[in-house]
């Protein structure tokens, strides 16, 4: 009842008002509200919403990494089982060292994604391609012939090496350039630990990271023993990338302002970091290199978040999914995502993303000022846009309207021009059709009165003639009648007399419908 009392209040008083103002009115309220909630839910949700941001970013860079991970990591054991392949079937020969030294140069160059590619063998030999940090490609070379001294040798463009190297004569055919010789190091590949790793797994395997021989950065390999037809080691092949190539990975990606990712051991020991860091140290010992724990890191945020999951990693349940942490430095809140990394091969890493929640309060700040702000330029547009649709809507009623007015006041000729073809333009359209049907009927109904009234004027002059042409006839016919009645010819028989006096009777009856019809016509001439 409330509500029926309630939409009678309304439907009288909008009835009063304008349809102008009915159709902008409710319009713009809408809008008001509308964008005022959205400002307040905005403002209201702008913290909420740092969680979700930094859960999506933290997963999506994980996923990016993890990707990069597998694409770049499966290559080195897809060289090692084509080359243990090319052993087995008799296309590489282990005595012809040009032979292996070209195929291996010509594999780096295939593969520009790695950074030595060579074998070790059970007599000490140990050779192999390996591109420098400038991407120049050498030989690096241990053989009898050089008292296994590790040699390195430039090349030319076929992969040959292009100058002797103690006491090795040149060969006459190769372009000469610069000897580039690292170091003469006693070495037995069967004392490195990616040798002793493959052959005591008896597969493809992942060495230990270590540093290179000039201790100026880490490799990790890819280790794969092969044997011969009697199944007895022959020696391993070994495929390697430099760590250095995943940092650059990990530089080139933007994890918020600030925030950052590594990649450890479970060990603690860093594999590879976003920030530039090293994952080892120079030093005097061994070959020049040692390995750096995350929580001795130089890199004050990467040493508080690895501090902070070394309480985590310590914990008796190992990591065995992703898992997602808030912890606080200095009152500042850090999102931090790890995600295990293993592959068939025994690698087992763990990747970390961190970034801290100011890069995103001060973004979300950002994004809720923009809304407010848009919202009220969204208002004053609809606004406006309200206004000009009321128009564009009102127009053609009001026109409508006039000419419903003029229609009423007999003005047919009434026409309101609207080019539209929505339901206004289709109800225009209508009464346009209806004022010029109206217009032509009232004329072809005008035109018919004017033929009926010349028409009823010859059918007056016609009966007026006709009165006039039949009362003579009739008056002498009555008359000579009658006289033959009174004798004038002497005496008729009776019989004749009587048809003479019906002739009389009926031309007097026939003469007073003359003059009725007389009568009638001049009376209707008159009107």
């Amino acid at each position: 009842m409330l509500f029926k009392s309630l939409a009678q209040g309304v439907s009288k008083v909008s009835g009063k008002v304008p349809l102008r103002l009915i159709l902008v009115i409710p319009f713009v309220l809408q809008i008001f509200a509308a964008v005022g909630l959205v400002g307040y839910l905005s403002y209201r949700n702008s913290k909420r919403a740092v969680n979700d941001v930094a859960t999506q970013l933290l997963e999506e860079v994980n996923a990016r990494v993890e990707q990069n991970l597998e694409s770049y990591l499966t290559i080195p054991h897809v060289v090692n089982q084509i080359n243990a392949t090319a052993i087995n079937l008799g296309q590489l020969n282990l005595q012809d060292i040009p032979q292996l030294e070209r195929y291996f140069w010509r594999q780096l160059q295939i593969f520009n994604t790695l950074t030595f590619t060579g074998l070790g063998l059970e007599n000490k030999d140990n050779l192999g391609a390996e591109r420098l940090d400038d991407g120049t490609l050498i030989l690096r070379v241990s053989t009898k012939a050089t008292n296994h001294i590790f040699h390195s040798y430039s090349t030319n463009e076929f992969g040959e090496r292009c100058s002797a190297v103690l006491g090795v004569s040149p060969m006459s055919d190769c372009i000469k350039k610069r000897q580039e010789i690292l170091d003469s190091i006693k070495f037995d590949p069967r004392t490195r630990p990616w040798y002793r790793t493959a052959v005591k797994a008896g597969r493809s395997t992942w060495s230990e990271i270590y540093p290179n021989t000039a201790g100026i950065t880490a490799y990790l390999g890819a280790s794969m023993p092969f044997y011969d037809k009697q199944d007895q080691l022959q020696g391993v092949l070994l495929t390697n990338i430099n760590l250095s190539q995943i940092c650059k990975f990990l530089r080139s990606l933007k994890v918020g302002k600030t925030g950052q990712v590594f990649i450890i051991e479970r060990s603690g020991m860093l594999v590879a970091t976003s920030t530039g860091e090293k994952p080892f140290r120079t030093t005097n010992k061994d070959y020049g290199a040692e390995r750096v724990k995350a929580t001795d890191s130089s890199n004050a945020f990467t040493k508080a978040t690895a501090q902070y999951l070394s309480t985590k990693l310590n914990q008796k349940q190992p990591i065995q999914r992703l898992q997602q942490w808030e912890f606080a430095v200095d009152g500042k809140r850090k999102f931090v995502q790890i995600q295990p990394f293993q592959d068939e091969f025994g690698l087992d890493w763990l990747i970390v993303v961190v970034v801290p929640e100011a890069d995103f309060i001060e973004q979300i700040h950002v994004h809720t000022r923009t809304t407010i702000a848009l919202c009220l330029v969204a208002l004053l547009l609809a606004t406006e846009v309200g206004i000009v649709t009321s128009r564009w809507v009102v127009r053609p009623i009001v026109q409508l309207k006039d000419a419903a007015i003029a229609l009423e006041k007999g003005q047919f000729d009434q026409i309101v021009n609207q080019e539209r073809s929505d339901e206004l333009g289709v109800l225009v359209k209508a009464f346009n059709n209806m004022a010029r049907q109206l217009q032509e009927s009232f004329a072809t109904l005008e035109a018919k009165n004017t033929e009926l009234q010349h028409l009823d004027q010859l059918k007056n002059e016609f009966l007026a003639n006709t009165s006039q042409e039949l009362r003579t006839p009739l008056n002498g016919m009555i008359s000579i009648a009658e006289s033959l009645i009174d004798g004038v010819a002497g005496q008729l028989p009776s019989k004749a007399n009587a048809n003479l006096a019906i002739i009389a009777s009926s031309g007097k009856r026939l003469g007073n419908l003359v003059n009725d019809l007389l009568d009638f016509s001049k009376l209707k001439h008159k009107h």
